[in-house]
């Protein structure tokens, strides 16, 4: 894929979360403002000229049928852009976590990819892939964070509120210093994330 077509995509995928987000603020007054902070942080969102080598990590066998998922429901322009962009994407783990800490079946179905993006140091905008049947826990952050579910329909929990279903297309805001967990069901999960730091 040649520099140019990665650099239209990636505006047509940051085009297309913008366009979701901006409905979601619209919609929901509680979301705004967390929205719109995450949108004026969006417009810095470029190409990374140092971004690393494509790569993938085991859960990537999953992220086509997220794709597949993806592109029936409310974020499909998101997964196009996506779909498009894979032969280009670096996969990674957090390097705090392995099969002592995480378990093998946790660290064989999950990966995070950064997009090849870049911008404000304020934000990290990404993809994280969880492949089907595996939990992630509730986990609290020093940030604030914005998913966009993508692909699957997992259970999601936020602070100390019960797991409840999502879809594609929901968008879940958390505050800063907030906890979340996930846990897709029989299909695995894609979901964008905007997490942005203080």
């Amino acid at each position: 894929m040649k520099q140019d077509e990665i650099n239209r995509t990636s505006s047509d995928l940051v085009s297309a979360v913008r366009n979701i987000f901006e409905a979601e603020a619209a919609r929901d007054p509680v979301k705004a403002p967390q929205l719109k902070q995450a949108l004026d942080l969006m417009l810095e969102l470029r190409p990374d000229p140092q971004q690393p080598e494509a790569r993938q990590v085991p859960g990537c066998r999953h992220f086509s049928r997220t794709l597949d998922l993806g592109v029936a429901g409310p974020a499909a322009a998101v997964a196009r852009a996506l779909r498009d962009l894979e032969p280009t994407l670096a996969w990674a783990q957090n390097p705090r976590y392995n099969v002592d800490n995480k378990g093998a079946d946790f660290m064989d179905n999950y990966g995070w990819s950064g997009l090849g993006l870049t911008g404000s140091p304020a934000m990290s905008f990404g993809v994280l892939l969880l492949g089907p049947e595996v939990t992630y826990p509730l986990t609290s952050y020093e940030s604030e964070g914005i998913f966009l579910v993508i692909g699957g329909s997992p259970e999601w929990i936020s602070g100390d509120q019960p797991w409840r279903e999502v879809k594609a297309g929901d968008v879940i805001c958390r505050p800063y210093g907030g906890a979340e967990g996930k846990r897709p069901g029989k299909e695995p999960l894609l979901a964008l994330y905007a997490w942005m730091y203080r």
